[in-house]
């Protein structure tokens, strides 16, 4: 697991930072007092599973560098910590996995990270998405399918966020390979979203669904099947 913290006080990085490494667990873990540079970070391809921003960090608002970096990186969970309550409402507007009000102990910082649901290290596939300037971070166990629009694809994610960008549909889609299928032409599902294959039809567990046209029904039901049997294994 990659962990970033970012805080002006170098105090109170320490103090997370400290928490972090008694977890049971190895996690990387990254410290910037700067939000420019952690999004260039960012930016240049390095993933973050867990970020605790500082909500004042400097002359920067800790929220708005979250919402920069969650389009870049829409899995990644984020903690804010800061020394006032005045912005909660904000912070979980953004979809926070939790709120550290200052000053905060070890103890509290380890039971807002089981919280966020990250106790064990992970080692995650990502794919980078470009699309001209923009560069978007995927894990790909977080994304639920990729969808055709135009010249466009759209790409959903787990927790319900859509990016759309302006690249071709099979170029998008090849990036995504292993346990992913193609269940109509210009639609791509993750198979560990689907709930279920009945009469015909894909039942994807973001509310979607999809009817297998003759031609793709018998080689969708096969990969879904080897992969549930592979997965119960």
């Amino acid at each position: 697991m990659r962990v970033a913290i970012c805080d002006d006080n170098a105090k109170d990085a320490s103090s997370i930072r400290f928490a972090l490494m008694g977890i049971e667990g190895g996690m990387e873990i990254d410290c910037y007092d700067n939000g420019k540079v952690f999004l260039e970070r960012v930016k240049s391809g390095v993933f973050y599973d867990l970020v605790f921003m500082d909500i004042y960090l400097g002359e920067e608002n800790g929220i708005d560098i979250v919402r920069s970096l969650l389009v870049i990186t829409p899995a990644t969970q984020v903690i804010f910590s800061t020394s006032s309550t005045d912005h909660a409402i904000e912070a979980f507007d953004v979809n926070a996995a939790g709120y550290l009000v200052k000053p905060y102990s070890e103890a509290d910082v380890i039971k807002v990270f089981a919280r966020a649901g990250l106790r064990r290290e992970t080692t995650e596939e990502t794919v980078l998405m470009r699309s001209g300037t923009d560069m978007t971070l995927f894990r790909v166990s977080d994304v639920v399918k990729i969808e055709s629009d135009s010249h466009y694809t759209i790409i959903t994610v787990k927790n319900g966020n859509v990016s759309r960008f302006h690249i071709g549909y099979s170029e998008a889609a090849a990036l995504f390979k292993k346990g992913f299928v193609e269940v109509k032409r210009g639609i791509t599902v993750n198979m560990a979203y689907i709930e279920r294959i009945k009469a015909s039809v894909v039942y994807v567990n973001d509310g979607s669904s999809y009817r297998l046209g003759r031609q793709k029904k018998d080689e969708v039901i096969r990969q879904f099947t080897a992969f549930a049997l592979n997965k119960t294994r």
